[in-house]
């Protein structure tokens, strides 16, 4: 296969990818309501759909705009783009990241209870954002495609909540017809957040076809620790505030080993890491660490021999444990005792599930220090084998 021909396969198959997830994803949640009161089939399938709160289906929807973030920031450092240009791509990126939290961390849900005028707080500064950005973008000149993509995104989002006040005042009796109510819904918002990514992917695709370097953030890592380090203890804070615990802790969380994944993505572009077994076996964990961090909830406490155990608690101690050998094959320099003493020590604590700032604050420590590991890593090396050699692992969106 030409080089050409086979970036574009790349380039397709990893949306097709996205795509494929998410229809199953929407197919699981119109089976949860279909089967609803069905024991641990109808509770998995909750667990695992779009509809609940701190469950796989709000990890993939937030993880999602995160990536369209990562790559929209990307376009703030496009070397052929004008200034204003470039800070619409920052703006945006902004915007997409405040999404990825609320989706997460339930946000809006919490302001609306509260106050319906509360909800002005969120929205206020995200069309700001995003109407400056889509305005910017359209008057540069640079065609049409992506601020039309951009507009029918944020349009199929602007029906999200006309379809969520439907929900509330008409009864459903039937969970067949509520439960395809619901992945309509549900299917709309994440084909405007594939849309977003399908935009924004535009950039990343476009550097490392001119042979620069994907994933802007990780050149800025003190930044990055920085204002994880900082929103920290204020997002552990806020988990004992909004309605479900533990949601904008588990965002960061989930964000940094989101972002560990993101670079080992970027190190294999770049040639630092071949696509080997261990490579893979890092990059799988890294995912499951993000999904973990937000879709084990608190409130999990089965008794063992009459002890309540917090699965939070045991997750995070295998982390911890089965990150010595994940790393260390993978070529990371890790602190085997250091792991492995903190892996002992949270399989203790687990058998305190209920201390809430316990188990929302170390799951981000714990994420903090994986990312500052793997974020070391990130060298401002030239790609191997220039331009041309990125070309054949990915190329620019057509259009």
């Amino acid at each position: 296969m030409h080089a050409a021909s086979r970036a574009v396969f790349v380039r397709r198959a990893w949306f097709s990818v996205l795509v494929i997830c998410s229809a199953i994803f929407v197919f699981v949640t119109f089976l949860s309501f279909a089967f609803d009161g069905r024991g641990a089939v109808s509770t998995l399938l909750y667990w695992i759909g779009l509809a609940g709160e701190n469950n796989v289906g709000a990890w993939w929807s937030g993880m999602l705009l995160l990536l369209a973030a990562a790559f929209a920031l990307d376009g703030s450092v496009a070397p052929r783009a004008r200034r204003a240009e470039r800070s619409a791509w920052l703006a945006l990126a902004a915007a997409l990241a405040i999404l990825s939290f609320d989706e997460v961390a339930s946000l809006h849900e919490f302001l609306v209870n509260a106050r319906l005028e509360y909800i002005a707080v969120l929205a206020v500064p995200l069309v700001g954002l995003i109407g400056y950005a889509w305005l910017t973008l359209l008057r540069s000149g640079q065609g049409l495609r992506i601020p039309a993509l951009l507009l029918l995104a944020f349009a199929l989002l602007g029906t999200v909540p006309l379809q969520e006040y439907i929900q509330q005042t008409r009864e459903w009796p039937n969970p067949v017809v509520y439960g395809v109510r619901a992945a309509l819904e549900e299917g709309i918002e994440l084909s405007a957040i594939l849309l977003l990514v399908a935009a924004t992917s535009t950039n990343t695709l476009g550097a490392i076809a001119d042979g620069r370097k994907p994933f802007e953030f990780a050149r800025h890592r003190p930044l990055v620790l920085g204002v994880a380090a900082g929103l920290g203890p204020v997002l552990v804070a806020a988990a004992f505030v909004l309605p479900y615990p533990g949601g904008p802790a588990d965002w960061l969380a989930a964000a940094l080993y989101f972002g560990c994944a993101l670079l080992v993505v970027r190190r294999i572009v770049t040639r630092q890491d071949h696509v080997t077994a261990p490579v893979i076996v890092l990059l799988a964990w890294y995912v499951t660490a993000s999904v973990g961090s937000n879709a084990i909830k608190l409130v999990w406490d089965p008794a063992v021999l009459g002890t309540p155990i917090g699965v939070r608690g045991v997750f995070v101690a295998l982390l911890l444990a089965s990150a010595v050998p994940i790393l260390r094959r993978a070529g990371r320099r890790v602190s085997p005792m250091l792991l492995l003493g903190a892996a002992a020590v949270t399989a203790v604590g687990s058998m305190w599930p209920h201390v809430q700032l316990l188990w929302c604050g170390l799951p981000v420590l714990v994420a903090l220090h994986v990312y500052a590991r793997e974020s070391a890593l990130v060298a401002d090396v030239p790609l191997a084998g220039g331009a041309s050699g990125s070309i054949a692992v990915a190329g620019p969106a057509e259009g």
